[in-house]
């Protein structure tokens, strides 16, 4: 009985190694796939780039960079609803990814959804006070909505960042101090 035991311990032994190999594997081909999905994309071939993505997120469902590329993609076909439900994701995977979030505001605010792109333009300047393009964009939502005092503070904190369109929109309207 023990010499049984003994089998199948070391049977089941022998298998974790090549389970974490295999692990280890599925997420390098996953990567593989979404590095030459990015490369795809550059080189304007969208509807390669989503394969390739769709590819890296059936071998890691929780792979955030592979939804954001896959929205992208989307986005740049004209499907901003599917961008959304990309980016969507990505940030459930990633909450922080100022990128995503920005990009995602991008696709709300095409999509004529500007309080859902200012929202999320807020949030990628409360996670990264630094990322000039959110103030940028929130202007644009604020100057759409007639919300003069809104996008002259947005593009006052773009200028402050060495925004230089910025600077020459808050020169050019006559604001003080540019």
């Amino acid at each position: 009985m023990k010499n049984i035991e003994r089998f199948f311990f070391i049977a089941v032994l022998s298998l974790l190694p090549a389970t974490g190999a295999a692990a280890v594997s599925t997420a390098d081909d996953a990567k593989s796939f979404f590095s030459s999905a990015e490369g795809k994309f550059e080189n304007g071939d969208y509807h390669g780039a989503i394969a390739d993505d769709n590819k890296a997120i059936e071998l890691d469902p929780s792979f955030p960079d592979a939804y954001s590329s896959r929205a992208a993609a989307k986005f740049r076909m004209g499907d901003k609803t599917g961008a959304i439900a990309d980016y969507s994701r990505a940030l459930e995977l990633n909450p922080k990814s100022v990128e995503a979030l920005n990009n995602r505001g991008t696709a709300k605010s095409e999509m004529g959804d500007k309080p859902g792109a200012i929202a999320d333009f807020t949030r990628v300047i409360e996670l990264d006070p630094s990322f000039v393009p959110a103030y940028i964009n929130r202007a644009a939502e604020k100057l759409d909505l007639g919300d003069k005092p809104g996008v002259i503070a947005d593009l006052s904190s773009a200028a402050r960042r060495g925004h230089e369109g910025a600077q020459q929109w808050l020169r050019n309207n006559g604001v003080s101090g540019w």
